[in-house]
């Protein structure tokens, strides 16, 4: 006989596969298929929660077809649906409706970005007085805080963001090429700023293993002082950085 967790087993690869479900102990088809058709409705609404920009773009009815053949292939491999769509812009990166509209994958993106960052812990942010009085500033090694995500976007989508987020019609994008942006959990809001491709290297390399000043120095082997001190300022604004918790070092017998 099977077990309790066997029977659910089978009863998720029903609702993923209609061609699995037909042991006889799972329900009736009909009754099946409606608990697939909510479910599926269930992520395509959680889609439309997490990305109404994206939605704003594509229109209700690709969204929805979309979301739908996202729901199908991609299950939630978390309970909780604020989780779900992490790899929806890849999903809608491989539509070929949309390959000439890949700036809708980057505000998808930026859409995602902000509502994992709204969700992630929280933790102290390094301050520029308190970087200034550091006795060794450039031996600090440094890390993004929890709360932060970089987001490399593919067209200038600056303006065409700051009208969705204002509920007005979308206007056109920008030029492509690499416009990297950050979005920052700070003071319990989250902001969303474009920033130099400068400042982007110097936070890849403050990956909590660099100390600061070496990190300096591999981005800008060219010497611009002022492009460094820009790209740092502008990661301290932000309350982007923050100084990563000593490793706990255990007793020795």
């Amino acid at each position: 006989m099977d077990t309790l967790a066997d029977w659910q087993r089978r009863f998720i690869a029903a609702m993923r596969d209609p061609a699995t479900g037909t042991e006889a102990d799972l329900g009736q088809p009909d009754g099946l298929a409606v608990y697939r058709n909510n479910i599926r409705q269930s992520l395509i609404e959680a889609l439309a929660t997490a990305f109404p920009h994206t939605r704003a773009l594509l229109g209700e009815h690709y969204f929805a077809a979309a979301a739908g053949d996202y729901a199908r292939g991609h299950p939630p491999a978390d309970p909780r649906l604020m989780h779900y769509g992490a790899g929806f812009a890849d999903f809608l990166d491989g539509l070929p409706p949309l390959a000439d509209y890949r700036y809708v994958s980057d505000v998808c993106r930026l859409e995602r970005a902000r509502l994992d960052v709204s969700h992630a812990a929280e933790a102290p942010a390094l301050e520029a007085s308190r970087l200034a009085e550091h006795p060794d500033p450039e031996g600090l090694v440094l890390a993004p805080r929890p709360a932060t995500r970089l987001v490399s976007c593919r067209h200038d989508v600056a303006n065409l963001w700051r009208r969705l987020e204002d509920g007005g019609d979308p206007v056109p994008p920008g030029e492509a090429g690499d416009w990297p942006w950050l979005v920052v959990r700070r003071h319990g809001r989250v902001g969303l700023t474009p920033v130099s491709p400068f400042t982007r290297r110097l936070h890849e390399r403050l990956d909590g293993t660099t100390a600061l000043g070496e990190a300096l120095m591999i981005d800008f082997e060219a010497g611009d002082d002022a492009t460094a001190g820009e790209a740092l300022g502008t990661l301290l604004a932000l309350g982007v950085l923050g100084v990563p918790a000593a490793p706990i070092e255990e007793d020795t017998p």
